[in-house]
């Protein structure tokens, strides 16, 4: 595991953030690693997770608003899962502690 990713799993932790949550996210990371973005439909990762579609939606939502997340396009067959970093997220949070 690299220190980059290693951080962010951390930081995953440090959120109490579920578990469905951090495996969800997990695996968009995995999906992300050929073109920087994760593109698969909610039923995709509904098969993987065993789960349903609803159960993503919420997962997408809880990721989007912890700033682990973005969404391009969100009502698209075009849409386009984006993560967060590491450093970036470190940064937003110390100066927005410091306020």
């Amino acid at each position: 595991m690299s220190k980059k990713h290693g951080k962010l799993y951390y930081d995953l932790l440090d959120d109490n953030l579920s578990k469905s949550a951090i495996v969800f996210f997990t695996l968009l990371l995995s999906n992300s690693n050929q073109k920087g973005y994760a593109f698969g439909s909610n039923k995709y990762y509904a098969d993987k997770l065993k789960c349903s579609t609803r159960t993503i939606t919420s997962l997408i939502r809880t990721l989007i608003d912890k700033e682990y997340i973005t969404v391009e396009h969100p009502k698209s067959f075009r849409r386009k899962i984006r993560s967060f970093r590491s450093s970036s997220r470190s940064r937003s949070r110390r100066s927005s502690s410091s306020r």
